[in-house]
């Protein structure tokens, strides 16, 4: 669902040749595989800390790690592209760790940064679905620290305090409806949550079979968590990158 427009900004970071690329949190490594397609004669490192399901499908470009960005690091300035998506606004130690990012990052380096925001959620139509919508991501936030509220709209602005420049952002809005990839993964996660939310003031078992039905009936259109996508380049200052050798 959100690969088009990760892939869409990738395409267009500068000096395709030979770069060394870090896929952070890759998960099922679709947008890592990706990057070793797209950039042929770059080195793609992907990371997670469970790679049960993360492979290189034979690309001889691509290097899986397990790697916990929390507490394992890389040398500085040893990437020239960094991308990690739906992963800092779950870690509590988020900022520590897009100072990490930022310090990995070779001079003239493109870091790339998409977390989710909940403010599209707060503009359904649906009475129930909203209140649903953003009862899971209180659980979320409630168990883990997860901030789809301050954090991905201040990630402009943080990227600019940490020195970085040509500072870009775009934001996805995907649709709710039945069959969509957003209604499928929503679906997921309002089951998963279910027994916590119904623990929340407002909400009971029957909103939440509610939700889950209409976004199984055609006809049914709302908005889903929106994506802000923050892009900023590392200025240049004659630095050369290291060899990047897990720590």
């Amino acid at each position: 669902m959100l690969d088009p427009t990760t892939t869409d900004v990738l395409k267009a970071v500068p000096g395709q040749r030979g770069l060394r690329l870090l896929e952070v949190a890759a998960g099922t490594g679709t947008v890592a595989r990706w990057m070793a397609v797209h950039f042929t004669e770059g080195r793609v490192t992907a990371t997670e800390l469970d790679t049960r399901f993360l492979h290189t499908h034979g690309h001889r470009n691509l290097t899986v790690q397990r790697h916990d960005v929390t507490r394992d690091g890389f040398p500085a300035a040893c990437f020239d592209v960094i991308h990690a998506r739906y992963l800092l606004s779950h870690l509590p130690s988020r900022a520590r760790v897009l100072g990490d990012l930022v310090r990995w990052l070779a001079p003239g380096g493109t870091l790339m940064v998409e977390d989710p925001s909940l403010f599209s959620l707060r503009a359904a139509r649906d009475d129930t679905y909203r209140r649903v919508s953003l009862g899971a991501v209180h659980v979320l936030r409630s168990r883990i620290g997860t901030d789809s509220d301050e954090w991905p709209t201040s990630l402009a602005e943080r990227f600019t305090n940490r020195g970085l420049t040509d500072i870009n952002l775009r934001v996805m809005v995907p649709t709710v409806s039945c069959g969509t990839p957003m209604a499928a993964f929503w679906k997921l996660t309002l089951e998963h949550l279910a027994p916590a939310l119904v623990e929340l003031p407002g909400i009971n078992r029957s909103d939440i079979l509610y939700t889950l039905d209409r976004m199984s009936l055609p006809g049914f259109v709302d908005l889903g968590m929106a994506t802000y996508t923050v892009t900023g380049r590392k200025p240049a200052n004659g630095l050369e990158g290291k060899e990047c050798q897990h720590q």
